[in-house]
């Protein structure tokens, strides 16, 4: 049996006993399941060959060399988060910080690497932690489902017509004292919903996402960056005074684009282009990079916030806590209940295909009753289906990966890459750090 396969049959054997009266299966647990799925296709193969001339197997390492530096400074970043998180576990006296700082530790080192029916490189790591609160990688991943699922309604709304308009801004309430997070970050969602109230008509919608990094001098920086999607007039005097007097940074269309072009390096940045950078920049976690953010605005001697591995123990503890379960991003009016906005707009046969993609038939449900069913009437496991398949795209079917070689990065966090002919992983290693490296000795295999 394959390591990777092993383990990842361990990952899903903890977590059933840890939940044995669980009815939904978490995206991580589903991620190990799709890891010993593909291991026992890989198996099945029985030893076939795959056909790879010179050229070709020339271009998948250098695409490979060319993207793994940024793998390995995402991995190193990952790697001193877990040293930190170890360490916060002995002096809190947190033992589940320990199988966290671990999962962060042996996040994407191994893998597979292959390329895919539409001829993109595709690499299958072993292991994913799954923290999007913490891993940058698994960061990203949600921060683009995220923009790409809001952006079509945003652009829409605002082509519509020209009274309809699309702002950018950032409200803000004193700082938090320590101790407090948890409720600061729930009264400042109450404080927006009394506020959006006061705006009647004109909102249509929002996209709100919260944000509470610790500032310098300790306390916690809750604030909000909301996207409004309003139509006809608009005050900004007005949207102060309805938020107590409080700060609210606005950006508009041509404020966006502006710092768009600025940051991005180009002249030619369109509103679209725009919109879809704001969205990230938006929605990705501010702790996760708090030394990147902290050095733009820094330039402007607008923060100096501390990186997340230089806050106190007790203060990571706190907003460890006060973020789990916690939804920080949150929308309104015409971005809210999108699944089934989209679903019941839908006709018959995109429902059908829809339905084939999130393999339903194992419920015992008819393609057709399930197209033929408005959302709301949907049970709930069918809904959590189709919700999952519908933000995160068609699933990959690893069975039309030509696997081609494997990827590892090291405990120094040096790397190689062995591109192979056939499924034999130890053959014709084009960069090999130490001859006699174990491939699947790895950190955390078990």
């Amino acid at each position: 049996m394959h390591p990777g396969q092993r383990q990842a049959e361990l990952e899903v054997m903890r977590w059933a006993e840890r939940h044995p009266d669980a009815n939904k299966i978490p995206p991580h647990v589903e991620t190990y399941m799709d890891t010993i799925k593909r291991y026992q296709h890989m198996d099945s193969m029985d030893g076939a060959t795959i056909q790879l001339d010179r050229f070709e197997l020339s271009k998948i390492h250098d695409e490979l060399v060319e993207s793994l530096p940024s793998y390995s400074a995402r991995r190193e970043a990952e790697q001193d988060l877990a040293i930190y998180i170890d360490g916060v576990g002995t002096s809190q006296l947190r033992p589940d910080f320990y199988f966290l700082a671990e999962k962060l530790n042996t996040c994407r080192h191994t893998g597979p690497a292959g390329i895919k029916p539409d001829g993109g490189l595709i690499i299958a790591w072993d292991r994913k932690c799954g923290q999007v609160r913490l891993c940058p990688d698994e960061s990203r991943e949600e921060t683009n489902r995220l923009s790409d699922w809001y952006y079509p309604p945003m652009i829409e709304f605002t082509e519509k017509r020209a009274t309809q308009r699309l702002f950018y801004a950032v409200f803000t309430l004193p700082n938090v004292a320590p101790g407090e997070l948890a409720a600061g970050q729930k009264n400042i969602f109450d404080e927006f919903k009394k506020w959006r109230d006061k705006q009647g008509e004109k909102l249509k919608g929002a996209l709100v996402i919260q944000e509470a990094p610790l500032s310098y001098s300790g306390d916690w920086n809750v604030h909000l960056n909301v996207f409004l999607m309003v139509h006809g007039a608009f005050s900004y005097e007005q949207a102060r005074k309805d938020w107590g007097g409080y700060n609210i940074e606005f950006y508009d269309e041509n404020k966006m684009v502006s710092i768009a072009r600025e940051r991005l390096g180009r002249p030619d940045v369109t509103f679209r282009e725009a919109l879809r950078y704001s969205l990230r920049e938006a929605i990705k976690y501010s702790v996760q990079t708090v030394p990147e953010k902290s050095d733009q605005h820094a330039t402007a001697g607008a923060s100096d916030a501390p990186a997340l591995t230089q806050w106190p123990h007790d203060r990571f503890v706190e907003w460890w806590d006060a973020g789990r379960g916690f939804r920080r991003v949150r929308s309104y009016g015409a971005l809210y209940g999108l699944h089934r906005k989209r679903w019941d707009a839908m006709d018959t046969k995109p429902r059908i295909d829809l339905y084939h993609l999130t393999t339903l038939a194992t419920l015992d449900i008819a393609a057709g009753d399930v197209a033929g069913t408005d959302w709301t009437d949907l049970t709930e496991i069918v809904r959590s289906k189709l919700r999952r398949v519908m933000t995160h795209g068609e699933p990959l079917d690893m069975a039309l990966v030509q696997w081609v070689g494997a990827v590892n990065l090291n405990d120094d966090l040096s790397y190689w890459v062995d591109l192979i002919l056939g499924d034999n992983f130890s053959g014709n290693s084009a960069r090999r750090v130490n001859d006699n490296f174990d491939f699947y000795n790895f950190r955390g295999s078990g």
